[in-house]
C-alpha cells in the first residue's frame, strides 16, 4: 500500500513552503489551507520537527470524486506536507489510489485513468518544490 509520495527537498523548511502556492497553481491546484502543524503543536507543549500542512484542490477533480460517492468527502482535500528533517527538507503528498481502491471495485478503467491524473498531477507537485 503506498499512501504518500515523499522526496527530499534542497530548499529550507521556509523556502519550500513560499513555493508551495506557484508550484500548486501550476498543476492546476489551489491551496485552500495553510495548517502550522508544529507551531500549533507548540503551543500545546509538544516540540516537533518543523511541519506544515498544505490542503490543497482541484475543483475538477474533486467534483468527479464526488460524483463517484458522496465516501470520498473524507478524503478530500489532498493534504501536501512540508517537513524540516535537520539538514533537508521533506515534501510529501498522499495518494488517492489505494484508499480509493478499497472503496471501489479494483479493474474498474475509468477509475484507474483518474487516479493516474490525479497522482501524476500530486507527484509533478512534490517534484517541482524539490527540484526548482
Amino acid at each position: 500500500m503506498v499512501l504518500e509520495y515523499r522526496i527530499n527537498s534542497k530548499f529550507s523548511f521556509e523556502e519550500a513552503c513560499s513555493k508551495v502556492p506557484e508550484a500548486v497553481s501550476k498543476n492546476g491546484f489551489a491551496v485552500l489551507a495553510e495548517i502550522k502543524t508544529s507551531e500549533i503543536l507548540k503551543s500545546k507543549g509538544f516540540d516537533y520537527a518543523p511541519l506544515r500542512t498544505f490542503d490543497i484542490c482541484n475543483a475538477g477533480y474533486a467534483n468527479k470524486a464526488l460524483s463517484l460517492s458522496k465516501i470520498t468527502e473524507a478524503l478530500l482535500p489532498c493534504h501536501l506536507i512540508v517537513r524540516g528533517n535537520g539538514d533537508h527538507t521533506e515534501i510529501s503528498v498522499q495518494l488517492p489510489r489505494d484508499t480509493f481502491n478499497a472503496l471501489f471495485p479494483k479493474g474498474d478503467a475509468k477509475m484507474e485513468a483518474f487516479m493516474n491524473e490525479v497522482e501524476g498531477k500530486l507527484k509533478n507537485i512534490v517534484d517541482s518544490l524539490a527540484k526548482q
